[in-house]
């Protein structure tokens, strides 16, 4: 009943509405300020008025005006709400909130008006002094009934300001701080005539202090108060609001944001209380949860899947958003972020939750940071994160080196715990560390040691020529298996190969495959095919590693680098010195452990930094005494294969019933002993890994070859 006396009432209104649009405007601006002059309730919510109504009739007119302008000149009518200052009553109205809801409408109407209009209108002084001021009032009260009116409000204005970027330091207040307004009471009283003549004359010509003034964003402000909102809808479109302003490319408002704003803190500090909210949980839940910012939300069914999902899901969203704004963001604020989240929740929390005593502490630790990692796309944020992981040293490693950097040195000697599960999640940490596009990330690790070849033993070269690699002493101990595809055929172009380059490529090939004594190889007796399977997979991984590296700045050739290397001998560093000594325990591991370590190997081997390639796959690679490398060290595990398999009777038969288990076409155990079980289950590993081993290689080699 109520609506439809409204309408009669607006209908008779229309009807005593001027029909000239200047006219029109005029009268509906006038129904507003007549209202305050003639309302008798204060307490009369707006929504019960006509103050929404010939709002939106202003609103209306201007963009009609708009419309039938030519050349984007000011009509009759906007010149008329600049000149009377409109926007500034309409302020003071939303401020006072009178009647109740007017703050909401004057909201709504600045948010059209800027929306709605093609011309600019932010660069008017009567348009953006009230706008900024309207800013001043958003996010002031928690959970006010105007917060989706706000948001909007900011964001329409962000908008605005990534059209027009320079308009931004129209935003940008200048306030003199309180320290140095009493700075400068505390001289004018020393100066005053009231003080001594002696204070008189020594201050005669005072030096006036220098002034600094201090710059105030309030749009950041406002829409961080509204991150804060209980309404999770407020508080994504505050985030998408504030990601608009952290990517303006002013300098200014850039430096601004970082020093005169908690932008920096609030983003880095919401993570902490998000991560102590994270009840440990299993390994494999934690990796398979897919979280993205602005999509949290799961219903209860979803939440219950496993203990602690909803906490985990909203800490990695929320360090996603803290991604994305890092990518977006101007370099000065995405690096002043990145260091932030460093310093104020990686090193105090994640580093004091690694150290930790509780072993499923650690482990669940590890497994969300390897998932924080692997979410991670900014090369700020991987910077920092490697840092606070790594360290920042570049020089060589020496065997002496035991403190070189806390965190690094404890996370590589869990590689090498008592506990297998911390041990696997510890080097799958490495592996996605390896994985992410950081040439510090590898220099770190393994490069650095390599790069002056000091494993590289010159007085063993034959022919003259350092780059063939050749020794008599590494000939393979069991018969040669054809090399199957050839390289001319992988090329496409028979007979294009010389025949040296293909001879060296096939011995290095054929020596990781008859590195494994035929007796003990089962893939051939359980129907699986040769090493042409990994072929593709090979293929794929190795473009891939191709592609992250092609910007790193690293040698085309294995040529000694000129550095600092001053060490006398040669030390592979901790995180490749713990690789090899774990893979000359394969015998005796447990074949998750096993199979983590050749993948990580293998993920190294697939790099083209050419030490790197010579120290890992080179089979014929003269070394200096007491260096091993990884061919090295596979031959001594097959020696000790050797030695254990013939005190087992009937091996063969047992790997390969080892093997069908493996594959799930067999369920019935044979060996209960694990001794036992773990040596056959580390046979098909070293199978494999030399398998791998081989497509690497070759793969690489005819890439060379084509380039």
């Amino acid at each position: 009943m109520f609506s439809k006396i409204k309408s009669l009432v607006q209908e008779a209104v229309e009807a005593l509405a001027p029909e000239a649009p200047q006219e029109s405007f005029v009268f509906h601006w006038k129904a507003v300020t007549n209202y305050f002059i003639e309302a008798t309730d204060e307490k009369l919510p707006v929504f019960s008025t006509n103050i929404p109504y010939h709002l939106e009739k202003m609103l209306e007119t201007l963009r009609r005006e708009e419309e039938q302008m030519e050349g984007g000149s000011t009509g009759p009518c906007l010149e008329y709400l600049l000149q009377h200052k409109i926007l500034d009553t309409l302020h003071t109205l939303a401020r006072a909130d009178c009647p109740p809801g007017m703050k909401q409408q004057v909201l709504s109407f600045f948010s059209n008006l800027l929306a709605k209009m093609k011309q600019p209108l932010l660069p008017h002084v009567n348009v953006y002094r009230p706008v900024h001021r309207l800013i001043r009032l958003c996010g002031e009260v928690q959970a006010a009934p105007s917060e989706n009116e706000e948001v909007h409000f900011l964001c329409t204005v962000c908008s605005k300001l990534r059209q027009d970027p320079y308009l931004v330091n129209f935003f940008l207040e200048v306030h003199l701080s309180y320290e140095l307004t009493l700075q400068f009471c505390c001289i004018n009283m020393v100066q005053s005539p009231d003080n001594n003549s002696a204070s008189n004359d020594e201050s005669k010509d005072p030096v006036e202090p220098r002034r600094r003034d201090k710059p105030d964003y309030t749009l950041v402000n406002s829409l961080l108060a509204l991150t804060k909102s209980e309404d999770s809808r407020i508080s994504v479109k505050a985030c998408e609001g504030l990601m608009l302003c952290a990517s303006l490319p002013e300098d200014h408002a850039a430096t601004v944001i970082v020093l005169y704003t908690p932008f920096c803190e609030i983003m880095a500090d919401k993570l902490k209380p998000l991560f102590d909210a994270c009840p440990p949980s299993d390994p494999a839940d934690i990796t398979t949860v897919a979280a993205k910012w602005g999509f949290d939300h799961i219903g209860d069914e979803d939440a219950h899947t496993f203990p602690g999902k909803r906490q985990l899901l909203s800490f990695l969203s929320w360090l996603d958003y803290v991604d994305q704004l890092s990518n977006v963001a101007h370099k000065l604020v995405a690096n002043a972020l990145a260091v932030g989240v460093r310093e104020r929740f990686l090193q105090p929390v994640i580093e004091q939750s690694l150290m930790q005593q509780s072993e499923i502490g650690v482990i669940s630790t590890m497994a969300l940071m390897r998932r924080s990692l692997s979410l991670i796309t900014s090369q700020h944020l991987l910077k920092e994160f490697s840092m606070f992981l790594l360290g920042e040293s570049k020089k060589p490693e020496a065997m002496s080196d035991t403190g070189e950097h806390k965190l690094r040195q404890k996370l590589i000697e869990l590689c090498d715990h008592l506990s297998d599960e911390l041990s696997i999640e510890t080097l799958k940490l490495f592996e996605t560390l390896i994985q992410k596009p950081s040439q510090v990330i590898l220099e770190n690790l393994v490069t650095r040691n390599l790069t002056s070849r000091k494993y590289y033993d010159t007085t063993t070269v034959t022919n003259g020529n350092a780059s063939s690699n050749e020794t008599t002493s590494s000939a393979p101990a069991s018969p040669m298996t054809p090399l199957t595809p050839t390289i001319d055929e992988v090329l496409g172009l028979p007979g294009s190969v010389d025949e040296a380059d293909r001879q060296e490529v096939e011995r290095v090939v054929n020596s990781f495959l008859s590195l494994v004594p035929n007796e003990v190889k089962s893939s051939l007796l359980t129907g699986d095919a040769g090493y042409d399977t990994y072929l593709r997979d090979a293929h794929q991984q190795c473009t891939k590693c191709a592609l992250r590296s092609r910007q790193f700045d690293w040698p085309t050739s294995p040529l000694p680098v000129e550095g600092d290397d001053t060490r006398e001998h040669f030390y592979p560093g901790a995180f490749l010195g713990m690789l090899f000594r774990k893979l000359e325990r394969l015998l005796d591991q447990p074949y998750e452990v096993n199979l983590q370590v050749t993948s990580v190997l293998s993920l190294l081997a697939q790099f083209t930094h050419p030490h790197l390639h010579e120290f890992l796959l080179c089979t014929h690679l003269p070394l200096v005494s007491g260096c091993s490398s990884l061919y090295h060290v596979l031959q001594g595990v097959v020696t000790d294969l050797r030695d254990r398999i013939e005190r087992i009777p009937n091996f063969q038969r047992s790997v390969v019933t080892i093997r069908r288990q493996l594959m799930g076409l067999s369920i019935v155990p044979e060996h209960k002993s694990t001794a036992h079980r773990n040596l056959l289950e580390a046979c098909i590993v070293l199978e494999e890994f030399c398998k791998e081993l081989a497509a690497i290689a070759f793969v690489k080699a005819t890439a060379s070859l084509r380039d």
